[in-house]
């Protein structure tokens, strides 16, 4: 029973998440209330249940029958499947609030190939106050700050990304995820045939990068 109210819980915070995604920073996230963006119609609490109500609804809108992104469902089961992880302690606090900063900054870095500053600031604060710090930390914040003033061919919101990473990896596993996520962005950028001068979302590919690093960790 714990488990399941811990998920629902979970698919509750993805639903919030992903009305952060939608309005902020530029938007109010209290008004107006949740609504079709198409029809403008106020929606029912039945039209709010996570994950249940997407399904019901045939993942498209009571009143103009527009379709909804799968991408709202996802992000609720999701995170209902990282907490139900973190509650059952499969993984290390420090690597579970690492997850989480990855699906929610991840979502903004996919819509606007940038987050918001005070949302990185909340999951830094979190590993700041559970996990002692290193040099390998501080050493990404200050080329987050050169960047600024630099082309150093990665954006500085990737730097603070690879600051939350370095809390749970070291100098070795963090180089090895970068050159992961290279690789695999490189080649998702030559099979897509984007235009050269495309923006890519990196921080899908540093996260993708981190994962096979912990899967790899135990055989190098």
């Amino acid at each position: 029973m714990a488990n399941l109210f811990c998920f629902i819980i979970g698919t509750v915070l993805g639903s919030f998440w992903g009305l952060l995604i939608d309005r902020f920073p530029h938007d109010s996230i209290l008004l107006p209330r949740s609504h079709c963006d198409n029809c403008h119609q106020l929606l029912a609490y039945r039209d709010l249940i996570p994950i249940l109500s997407q399904i019901l609804s045939h993942s498209k809108c009571r009143h103009c029958q527009v379709r909804i992104p799968y991408w709202y469902a996802g992000l609720e089961l999701l995170w209902g499947c990282l907490l139900l992880i973190g509650w059952s302690g499969y993984v290390d606090l420090p690597v579970f609030l690492f997850y989480l900063a990855s699906v929610g900054l991840i979502g903004f870095d996919l819509k606007s190939h940038a987050f918001p500053l005070i949302i990185w600031l909340v999951f830094f604060i979190a590993l700041f106050l559970t996990t002692p710090f290193n040099l390998l930390v501080f050493s990404c914040l200050i080329l987050a700050c050169l960047t600024e003033l630099y082309s150093l061919k990665i954006g500085s919101g990737d730097w603070l990304y690879l600051a939350l990473m370095s809390f749970s990896v070291d100098f070795y596993h963090l180089t090895l995820c970068v050159l992961l996520a290279s690789v695999i962005g490189i080649a998702s950028y030559l099979f897509k045939c984007q235009e050269k001068t495309a923006e890519v979302p990196f921080l899908p590919f540093l996260f993708l990068g981190y994962l096979l690093t912990l899967l790899l960790a135990p055989f190098i």
